[in-house]
């Protein structure tokens, strides 16, 4: 799982869709507030995991067991405006290329069997630095595993 991770983050730090968002790895100590941000493994609400894995045995050896998880990950745009609409628009933009991209590469190297977009959640604020949405959303990963 950590190195699916990594892989992940590694990604999206270099694809072109993300040219000029900040993209975090897991939660990261700053001060800075992004207007356009992507992060993984960390959704920025401290009641939510990062992550939920099941294992189960796979075959009749029981090794290596099938391992299905959800990296939680969130896309957050911050306009300086109180229109809500450019924020919304950008937030599923983000979210969109972040499926483009895992979809470029599904196996994440040979790491994994596949990684695809997961479930959302969406959520939209008005701040006092104006109109802030959010999406949360997983990364659904099939993969083995030893034990």
């Amino acid at each position: 799982m950590p190195d699916a991770i990594d892989r992940i983050v590694d990604t999206f730090k270099v694809a072109p869709e993300f040219d000029g968002v900040t993209v975090w790895d897991g939660p990261e100590l700053s001060k800075a507030t992004p207007q356009e941000m992507l992060t993984v493994a960390f959704t920025g609400d401290d009641s939510d995991s990062d992550v939920e894995s099941t294992s189960t045995a796979e075959g009749l050896g029981g090794r290596p067991d099938r391992e299905t998880f959800t990296i939680r990950c969130a896309a957050a745009v911050l306009k300086g405006a109180t229109d809500m609409r450019p924020a919304r628009r950008r937030a599923y933009e983000l979210y969109a290329a972040a499926g483009a991209v895992l979809a470029r590469d599904p196996k994440l190297g040979g790491l994994v069997l596949r990684a695809r977009l997961g479930s959302h959640t969406f959520k939209q604020v008005q701040t006092d630095r104006g109109a802030q949405a959010l999406i949360v959303f997983g990364i659904d990963v099939d993969s083995f595993t030893a034990r």
